[in-house]
């Protein structure tokens, strides 16, 4: 039996929902990773671009944040089914 339409409405809209607070959290450890490598770190070679390096293999270590990464791809691609299923609904 076909899922109905405000059922997979109020699905995706709380998929979205879980996504954007998923992408919050990940932004929160991004800033709080940068903030301690930039207190931290003291190098001749620091430098915007050197510090957001440091940063993005912090984090490629960062159990919790991977993880994160791991359900926001999840999220993402329920998110196209979702919406590939409400828009076969709309075809005739």
């Amino acid at each position: 039996m076909p899922r109905l339409r405000a059922e997979l409405e109020r699905e995706l809209a709380a998929r979205q929902r879980e996504s954007d607070d998923v992408g919050l959290e990940m932004e929160h450890l991004r800033h709080s990773v940068a903030g301690e490598v930039d207190r931290t770190w003291t190098s001749a070679w620091k430098s915007p671009e050197t510090v957001d390096a440091k940063v993005r293999a912090r984090l490629a270590g960062h159990g919790g944040y991977q993880s994160l990464r791991v359900r926001q791809r999840e999220l993402a691609e329920l998110c196209r089914t979702l919406q590939d299923e409400l828009e076969k609904g709309m075809t005739p």
